[in-house]
């Protein structure tokens, strides 16, 4: 049933799926013997990482059928209907095959709490996990970086090559690349009341925030990674239409525990992987041809995972473990960024319950409407077809900002708890006792341009121990700021009476957190991650900056035949989310790779 039981998806033509290569040998932690010869092949490219910026990288560089790619992606295929279906975003969270189950390590700062990192673990990666929104952020991201060939004028040409928009021409939008984008196809009676009341509040509107000649600033509708109402996910768009090609190989299952690199006369270079088809099973090896190179594509917190365990860090980090150090990058792991996020939810009026979201899609026993699934197979439309926050506003909590400091996402339905995982948790109690999903509002609340850093450490040298992660929220006070004005300016928003007249209580925070005081403590207890997270790899012009790769060219610096593309390079968080500036970042990579253009000198601005 649609949204029903989770299910995982088979792996398509070339992929290979792991039961057909793993062979259990032992259940114990040490180390095991490296099989050599696991593939006769050797390869032009290996793809460390089959999610966002791996599809791209895997489908651009297989054009060429002179080169051969590997993919090795740690989860399964994208193909299971939960992912397909944007509001099957509900089934994903804490999914117990396509999420890595990570969470941070206790935050002190925020009640001792963990908090849950959701993490794409499938082909796609986080691309076939997340809200399905597209932002670019603004120009002043990028040409905050400050690096030469990463200007606004140098990436925009980029973005818009990669895109395919779906409806119509469009100032700042490409229609010919493979990154499908579109408007939302759900409209909800809450959405045109949300964007009246936020008016009423003083916002201005805002029909395109990646129209890059107007402020981000306003309300309006986000744009998403969709096609006519189904996820595009770098695995659709990108890399399932080049599996057919003899060669490129797509191995799932294969979770890699090492790069190996080897120390020769002229310096370290990388001559291939290490990989495992189950935790406690045979290593497999995969080698690189004379010339190739390894591409980590693992992410914000993978990637510098694999880089520490394969040497390549923080030389005291990698000591303290045992590892040898192969080039000491003090820089890796270092610099951490994500959004952080809070919410704001109201209860509806009994007689307006029926309009929300959650109510089109469950009845009053929590069971799937047969109409909603009846809009969504026969066109491709109706509550099935979001992830319910595609709608919003972008605005500054102070007149200090030169441009949005927090982003809204309004969902019209009402929140079960201030995390967003729980409120599935909470949604399956409600299922077991027969009782509906209460109708409402809910603001989610994003601090998109985040100041505070946090890191990725090792816990051990066991490559199949999620590393540390210390998220370190509001280490810088000005995010904690953002998000307790956000809370006020959500509270507005909903005493407009466009939004007034449906509403009753207000369940988070709830109407006795008044004070200052009040908002702080319950900021602090419920924020949660926006999943946004970046620069653990950061890019640069010299690790004696804390860069980790080249600017220029994305290699990692001191290691040949090593590059990494991914989001960890983002050196600062764009004011967006952060899947397509990654999808830019791998089309870029593939095309330096292919020779077909230089990073470093300026691009011409794409007309628009």
């Amino acid at each position: 049933m649609l949204l029903g039981k989770r299910s995982v998806g088979t792996s398509a033509r070339s992929a290979v799926p792991c039961s057909r290569v793993a062979r259990r040998v032992g259940v114990n932690r040490r180390p095991i013997a490296v099989r050599a010869a696991a593939l006769a092949d050797k390869f032009d490219y290996i793809l460390v990482g089959g999610g966002t910026a791996g599809c791209v990288l895997a489908n651009k560089l297989s054009a060429d059928g002179n080169k051969k790619i590997l993919v090795l992606e740690a989860g399964p295929s994208g193909d299971a209907m939960e992912v397909a279906v944007p509001a099957g975003i509900s089934r994903l969270f804490a999914h117990p095959v396509m999420d890595w189950g990570m969470s941070s390590l206790t935050q002190q700062q925020l009640v001792a709490r963990e908090i849950y990192l959701a993490r794409g673990r499938l082909l796609g990666g986080s691309s076939g996990t997340n809200a399905t929104l597209y932002h670019r952020g603004t120009p002043a991201d990028y040409d905050s970086w400050g690096l030469e060939g990463w200007t606004s004028k140098d990436v925009l040409d980029w973005f818009v090559k990669a895109e395919c928009y779906g409806d119509g021409p469009r100032p700042f939008h490409g229609q010919s690349g493979s990154m499908n984008v579109e408007q939302p196809r759900y409209q909800n009676v809450l959405h045109d009341e949300f964007f009246r009341a936020a008016a009423a509040a003083g916002l201005p509107a805002n029909p395109d925030f990646n129209d890059w000649s107007r402020p981000q600033e306003g309300y309006g509708e986000f744009q998403v990674a969709q096609k006519q109402g189904q996820r595009a996910d770098t695995y659709r768009t990108y890399l399932k239409p080049a599996m057919g090609r003899g060669n490129l190989k797509v191995i799932t299952g294969a979770r890699t525990t090492k790069v190996h690199i080897e120390k020769g006369s002229s310096g370290p270079r990388a001559r291939g992987v290490e990989y495992a088809m189950q935790q406690f099973g045979e290593r497999y090896t995969a080698e690189l041809a004379p010339g190739g190179e390894v591409l980590m594509c693992t992410g914000a917190v993978h990637t510098p995972h694999l880089l520490m365990l394969s040497g390549v860090g923080p030389a005291a980090t990698l000591r303290e473990h045992g590892l040898d150090v192969v080039a000491n990058l003090p820089g890796v792991g270092a610099n951490l960024q994500d959004h952080p996020a809070a919410v704001v939810a109201v209860r509806a009026k009994p007689e307006f319950e029926g309009l929300s979201v959650t109510s089109e899609i469950y009845d009053s026993k929590c069971n799937i409407r047969l109409g909603a699934v009846a809009k969504y197979l026969f066109g491709r439309r109706g509550p099935l077809a979001t992830t319910g926050c595609d709608h919003g506003a972008f605005v500054r909590t102070s007149a200090s900002h030169s441009q949005p400091d927090l982003q809204m996402r309004f969902v019209p339905g009402c929140a079960l708890d201030p995390d967003g995982v729980k409120s599935y948790i909470v949604f399956g109690e409600l299922k077991k006792q027969g009782r509906a999903w209460p109708g409402g509002i809910t603001l989610q609340l994003l601090a998109i341009r985040a100041k505070s850093k946090g890191s990725i450490g090792l816990k051990t040298a066991d490559p199949f121990i999620n590393p540390s992660i210390d998220i370190n929220y509001f280490s810088d006070p000005e995010d904690l700021a953002t998000l307790k004005n956000g809370v006020r300016m959500a509270r507005e928003i909903a005493a407009q009476e466009p939004l007034r007249k449906y509403l009753q209580e207000e369940t988070f925070p709830g109407e006795r957190a008044s004070s200052d005081k009040d908002i702080e403590e319950y900021v602090r207890r419920t924020v949660h991650s926006g999943n946004a997270l970046v620069g653990t790899c950061a890019m640069g012009t010299s690790p004696s900056s804390g860069a980790v790769v080249s600017s220029a060219e994305l290699k990692v610096f001191g290691v040949d035949g090593l590059r990494v593309v991914d989001a960890s390079v983002l050196p600062h968080i764009p004011g967006g989310q952060t899947g397509a500036a990654t999808v830019m970042v791998a089309e870029r990579a593939a095309a330096l790779l292919a020779g077909q253009t230089t990073i470093a000198a300026r691009r011409e601005p794409v007309p628009v």
